[in-house]
């Protein structure tokens, strides 16, 4: 009797076996997998923005190998110094620009300067900062003009107006980067000079590297990103519509802040000289005092000479060029030369 159970036990066992294996390839036929045996799945991680290499943070932990600085044809001699068109690469991509060397051996201390907005159809090697670099090479410094991607001889910049913008503080860290290759240089003693937008990306330099860089800014942009961008957009340019909405496509994925000067004052530890004219229709003299204000709060060594009635290229008037460059010659003098 126990048998005849044990082999209905058996019977049943077996009939139950093949009930659950026949559901079970059924469900697998219909495409339904047990959660026991489905494999897991990675969930897809949110590619990084192409923008994010170029936050202040990230540029800070970024290393800047040096390159060489390469010499070209003399454009101009002088009693104290030679004018030269140079190159140097950044990431691959040549970078041209105007250097004055003053006569003799050195090493001499280095000023490199910063021009603001140029019109490509317009521009030419040095424009917006040869006065200024000739009248410190004249005085034994060594000067460096770089024209940035998309000018002179430079390969062209990136096609994204937004990463072009981002991309030119890493042109310069490159170029301050490559100084070392020249002999004449001394690397110790390096300066920092900027007009307009050029202002904005020297302050970026100081942040981002957290060097003591002796600094003139001649009516710097110094509002935060990207006001800095949209408050020069004319209403019915429509260049302005599309500047726009590059910006309101970023702003969506990105956080703006990273990449705006004014979150970022409290890293620059240079002293600074800030020219401003009274009549500058781009750069609101509110502007400029609210930065120097902000600098000095931290602690920081600011000088602010404001030039009554002056525009935004301190040309106006015949002599005040004149006396802003000799006020910067006295106050690089007083910060690389003692």
């Amino acid at each position: 009797m126990k048998k005849v159970f044990s082999y209905i036990g058996i019977a049943a066992g077996l009939t139950l076996l093949l009930f659950v294996g026949a559901w079970f390839w059924q469900q697998k036929a219909a495409g339904i997998v047990s959660p026991l045996t489905a494999p897991f799945k990675k969930a897809t991680p949110t590619p990084a923005s192409k923008y994010a290499p170029f936050t202040f943070e990230a540029l800070a932990k970024t290393e800047f190998k040096s390159g060489k600085i390469v010499l070209g044809a003399a454009t101009r001699q002088e009693n104290n110094y030679t004018t030269y068109v140079f190159t140097y690469k950044s990431d691959g991509k040549t970078v041209s620009g105007m250097a004055n060397m003053p006569v003799g051996q050195g090493p001499f201390p280095v000023v490199v300067l910063l021009r603001g907005w140029a019109d490509r159809q317009n521009y030419h090697i040095g424009l917006g900062t040869e006065r200024s670099a000739n009248n410190l090479a004249e005085h034994g410094f060594l000067t460096l003009a770089p024209d940035f991607l998309g000018y002179g001889y430079s390969d062209w910049e990136d096609e994204d107006i937004l990463l072009a913008r981002f991309y030119r503080p890493v042109e310069i860290l490159n170029l301050l980067a490559s100084i070392p290759s020249l002999p004449q240089a001394d690397t110790q003693k390096i300066g920092l000079w900027g007009h307009s937008n050029g202002g904005q990306i020297v302050l970026s330099l100081l942040e981002i590297t957290g060097k003591v860089y002796p600094t003139s800014l001649w009516a710097p942009v110094s509002l935060a990103f990207p006001e800095s961008v949209l408050v020069y957009l004319g209403t019915e340019e429509e260049v302005g519509s599309l500047v726009e909405e590059k910006i309101a496509e970023f702003s969506r994925e990105n956080d703006p802040k990273k990449y705006s000067i004014v979150e970022y004052f409290d890293q620059i530890k240079a002293p600074l000289v800030v020219h401003q004219g009274t009549a500058d229709q781009l750069i609101e003299i509110s502007w400029t005092k609210e930065l120097v204000s902000q600098l000095k709060a931290k602690g920081l060594e600011v000088g602010l000479y404001l030039y009554s009635g002056e525009n935004h290229n301190l040309n106006f008037y015949k002599n005040t060029g004149e006396t802003a460059r000799k006020r910067d010659l006295d106050f690089f003098s007083h910060q690389l030369k003692n």
